[in-house]
């Protein structure tokens, strides 16, 4: 008797862990519209396909020139980004990202990530996998004018049982981290 409540208290509190990360995966494809249909996402890394979707966005008074000299320099996110720390440009020596760079760094493990889109000022995406091959991620990042400045919207898509485990436990950590990695660039190229 006792066995069989604590397999249900097991089950109900698993559920209760599965249930939110359920709806919010799907809430935040659909908060990521237009934006995401406009990235060139490789097969399985679609919102809607991947294990683990995240969206955020911001508007900046820059022009998107601004905004993106100070985000292609790469060697300078740990000021932006406290999980970049450490980051390796494996083919950039001025340390800024360009159409064929290569970086390793360890925002959730060690990652080797290779841009797969570079249009200045405008769009920068790339795919990130671990050692392990515990988990593959697409981060694309686009910068759109608008009267104001511009708007930089940072989408990624994430794949792997690692993924998997983070959408249940710590759904929101990932997503805090890129909005404040929003917020540092916002603030950096504001006081241009």
């Amino acid at each position: 008797m006792r066995t069989t409540k604590l397999f249900t208290l097991a089950s109900l509190t698993s559920m209760s862990l599965l249930l939110p990360s359920c709806y919010s995966h799907k809430k935040v494809v659909q908060s990521s519209l237009p934006y995401s249909e406009k990235i060139n996402w490789p097969e399985g890394f679609t919102p809607a396909e991947s294990d683990f979707f995240i969206h955020n966005e911001i508007d900046i008074k820059a022009s998107p020139q601004v905004v993106w000299d100070i985000f292609i320099h790469a060697a300078k996110w740990p000021e932006l980004n406290k999980k970049s720390e450490g980051i390796k440009l494996i083919n950039s020596p001025d340390g800024k990202l360009n159409s064929s760079s290569v970086f390793i760094w360890s925002p959730a493990g060690k990652f080797k990530s290779t841009i797969k889109e570079f249009k200045p000022p405008y769009n920068v995406a790339w795919l990130g996998e671990t050692d392990n091959k515990k988990m593959t991620i697409y981060n694309a990042w686009m910068i759109i004018p608008t009267a104001e400045g511009c708007k930089v919207i940072s989408e990624e898509s994430q794949n792997g049982p690692k993924t998997k485990i983070e959408k249940i436990f710590a759904p929101n950590m990932v997503s805090k981290d890129l909005k404040n990695w929003l917020i540092r660039l916002k603030e950096q190229s504001e006081s241009k």
